[in-house]
């Protein structure tokens, strides 16, 4: 039996990525960034959401859980992941990657200075090709319907971390389950974004247990 490889695009390591982290957040927070990005990369052929506990995360990067957690905290606030994390450490996270990722030095910089690393064929960055072009996503309907379903049970509140959690929503489940989580929280008065992406990670666990 071959031993399980992890992946990791060599050029965020090249980015400055690594310093900028440890230094602007706090050291330990390039190496729960390099984790999530591992998993991604083992699980997913694009970059997409990542299900991962606070507990994982603490026994794969050697962090006490309560700094993990605030560190992840602090990496979703500097806009380089979106993320939901849920109450307990032991229960699973969504983390998605932002693309495209702002690092401190751009790939065009990269590909100059390492061209022999990145020649012309090989020269895919992950987090910075794949990006979503604006009015996609603005002319995304199924994104419309959910962000209506949390006016119309949440509240009318709006910022970019609720969009960002209203995204992991949108690419994680079905809409049907997706409007049944928000109709549960309706009819029991909840006003909790919170709470809906508990009920639907709830559920998803169940669906895989039977």
């Amino acid at each position: 039996m071959r031993e399980a490889l992890l992946q990791f695009p060599l050029w965020l390591e090249l980015s400055g990525m690594p310093r900028l982290l440890n230094t602007k957040i706090r050291s330990g927070a390039w190496s729960v960034f390099k984790t999530i990005v591992e998993v991604d990369c083992t699980q997913n052929p694009s970059p997409d959401i990542v299900e991962l506990s606070v507990a994982e995360l603490s026994e794969r990067t050697g962090i006490d859980e309560k700094a993990v957690t605030r560190l992840l905290k602090r990496l979703k606030k500097e806009k380089v992941l979106s993320c939901f994390l849920p109450d307990s450490p032991e229960e699973k996270a969504l983390l998605k990657i932002k693309t495209p990722l702002d690092t401190p030095m751009s790939p065009q910089e990269i590909r100059r200075l390492h061209h022999r690393l990145f020649p012309p064929g090989r020269d895919f960055f992950r987090y910075v090709d794949e990006s979503v072009p604006e009015d996609a996503e603005a002319q995304d309907q199924v994104l419309q319907q959910i962000v209506d379903l949390y006016f119309n049970t949440i509240g009318l509140k709006m910022n970019t971390f609720i969009l960002d959690e209203i995204k992991l929503i949108r690419y994680r489940f079905p809409l049907d389950k997706v409007k049944r989580s928000f109709h549960r929280a309706k009819r029991n008065e909840i006003s909790s974004l919170h709470w809906v992406i508990k009920d639907l990670l709830r559920e998803a666990q169940s669906g895989k247990k039977k």
